[in-house]
C-alpha cells in the first residue's frame, strides 16, 4: 500500500490549512504522515476500528494527521512494540486530510495532527503503530434465499459495506459480527419469534469454528481480504453461498393471531456462521418478501418466516360463563380452535395455546402437550377440504 511518509515539504503544503497553525517553521526534521488504515474490522454498529503500520525514520517530534472523525480517545500508538507514553492531539479542519474528503462525505467532523517526542535516532528507523476507532463505515449482513420445495432452499450471504469515513487502497478488511460503541457493553441479541422458537431446533450436535479468524470470544470474524474503496462507495462481498436443507413447518399461534406462518428451518451447512440479517425470499421467480434471520452456527437451524398459508382459515374463540358454587363462585371458560384447509393436499399444522396460572380442571376434545411458559401444543394433519376443531375448557376464579 501506497504510504503518504511526508517530510517538511508538506509543512508548506499544510500551512494555509491548518487553521492558522504555524506548521510552515517547522523544523526540517520533523516527519508529517497522513494515517490510512492498513487493516479494519467493521462491525454492524457504526464503528470501525483501524490499524496502520508504517516504518519512519527517525527524529525529535513527529507529527501524524489522523482522518476527520477518529475518536482520539480511543487512539493506541506504539513505536517500535512499546506504547508511547506522552502524546498530545490537536483538532484541525477535516479538509486538511485528503481532498477526497468533502463536505459531501465529511461536515463536521474533526481531522487530528497527532504530535509526540521520539528517542529514535534520525539516521534510524522505527515502526509506528496507529491503533483508533472512527464512525462511518458499517458492514450488514444480506442475504437471498430461493426456495426449492419442502426440503431445501438455495441461500447467498453477502456483506453490504456502506463506507462514508475510510479511504481503503487494497486495505485487509474484517467483518465482525457484533454491535459495539464506546459506552456499553457488546450486543448480539438476534431476534427469534415465538413462532420460531416454539418450532424447536434440530438436535444434532454443532460444529464450531476453528481457532484463529472467525472466533472472538462473543463475536465472529470474516475476512475479506482486501478492499479499495473511497468514501461514498457501497461494497457487496459473497461470504458463503449454498444449497441448504430445510424443514417447512406451518404454524398457528392461536393466543397471538388469527392466521398461520410458514417457517423454514434453515441448516446451516457451510464452514461460516450465519450472522443475523434480512432475508429476501423468493419463490416460483417471483420476490415473496422478507424476514430475519438470527445468529445461526455452523451446522444449526436458523429460521425464516416466509409468509402465511393463503389456503388455510383458522379461528380462535373463548367463551366465559359465570357459576354460583355451593363454596366459591367462579367461571366456567370454554375455547374453540377452528382449522379449515382449502387446499388440494392434506395440512400438517402445528397449533399453538396459551393456559393461565390460574386456571383448573382442564377437560380436551384433543389432548395437548404443555410446554413451557404455560404453552399447550398440538400437532395435527388436516385432510383436504376438511375442517378441525379442537375444544378445551377449564374453571377459573370468579
Amino acid at each position: 500500500m501506497f504510504k503518504r511518509c511526508i517530510l517538511a515539504v508538506l509543512v508548506v503544503l499544510l500551512s494555509g490549512a491548518l487553521h492558522g497553525m504555524d506548521l510552515a517553521r517547522a523544523s526540517g526534521g520533523e516527519i508529517y504522515y497522513e494515517s490510512r488504515p492498513d487493516e479494519v474490522a467493521l462491525y454492524l454498529s457504526n464503528i470501525a476500528f483501524v490499524r496502520d503500520t508504517v516504518m519512519l525514520p527517525g527524529g525529535n517530534e513527529t507529527r501524524v494527521l489522523l482522518p476527520p472523525g477518529t475518536y482520539p480517545n480511543t487512539l493506541m500508538l506504539t513505536e517500535n512494540g512499546a506504547r508511547v507514553r506522552n502524546y498530545r492531539i490537536t483538532p484541525q479542519s477535516p479538509d486538511v486530510y485528503s481532498d477526497v474528503y468533502s463536505s459531501t462525505y465529511v461536515s463536521s467532523a474533526s481531522a487530528y495532527i497527532l504530535a509526540w517526542d521520539s528517542d529514535v535516532a534520525a539516521d534510524a528507523t522505527r515502526e509506528v503503530k496507529l491503533e483508533y476507532l472512527l464512525p462511518g463505515a458499517v458492514w450488514t449482513p444480506t442475504y437471498d434465499m430461493t426456495i426449492i420445495d419442502d426440503q431445501s432452499v438455495d441461500m447467498s450471504f453477502f456483506a453490504e459495506i456502506q463506507n462514508s469515513a475510510l479511504i481503503l487502497d487494497e486495505t485487509t478488511v474484517y467483518l465482525v459480527a457484533g454491535r459495539v460503541n464506546l459506552e456499553e457493553q457488546v450486543d448480539q441479541v438476534s431476534q427469534v419469534t415465538m413462532n420460531q422458537y416454539a418450532v424447536g431446533y434440530s438436535n444434532e450436535s454443532v460444529t464450531l469454528p476453528s481457532a484463529g479468524v472467525g472466533t472472538v470470544d462473543l463475536q465472529h470474524v470474516y475476512s475479506l481480504g482486501t478492499v479499495s474503496a473511497e468514501p461514498g462507495d457501497i461494497v457487496y462481498s459473497n461470504i458463503a453461498g449454498a444449497t441448504f436443507a430445510a424443514r417447512k413447518q406451518i404454524v398457528w399461534n392461536a393466543a397471538m393471531q388469527q392466521e398461520t406462518d410458514v417457517i423454514y428451518k434453515v441448516r446451516n451447512d457451510t464452514d461460516v456462521p450465519l450472522a443475523e440479517g434480512i432475508v429476501r425470499v423468493y419463490q416460483n421467480n417471483l420476490f415473496m418478501g422478507s424476514d430475519f434471520i438470527e445468529t445461526t452456527p455452523i451446522g444449526s437451524e436458523g429460521s425464516v418466516t416466509v409468509g402465511s398459508m393463503p389456503d388455510v382459515r383458522v379461528h380462535r374463540t373463548q367463551s366465559q360463563e359465570y357459576k354460583g358454587g355451593t363454596t366459591k363462585d367462579y367461571y366456567f371458560n370454554t375455547v374453540t380452535l377452528e382449522m379449515s384447509n382449502f387446499g388440494t393436499e392434506d395440512l400438517s399444522l402445528l397449533v399453538l395455546d396459551t393456559w393461565l396460572d390460574n386456571a383448573w380442571d382442564f377437560e380436551y376434545s384433543l389432548e395437548p402437550q404443555r410446554g413451557q411458559d404455560n404453552q399447550l401444543r398440538w400437532e395435527v394433519t388436516i385432510p383436504a377440504g376438511e375442517t378441525l376443531t379442537i375444544t378445551y375448557q377449564f374453571l377459573t376464579d370468579y
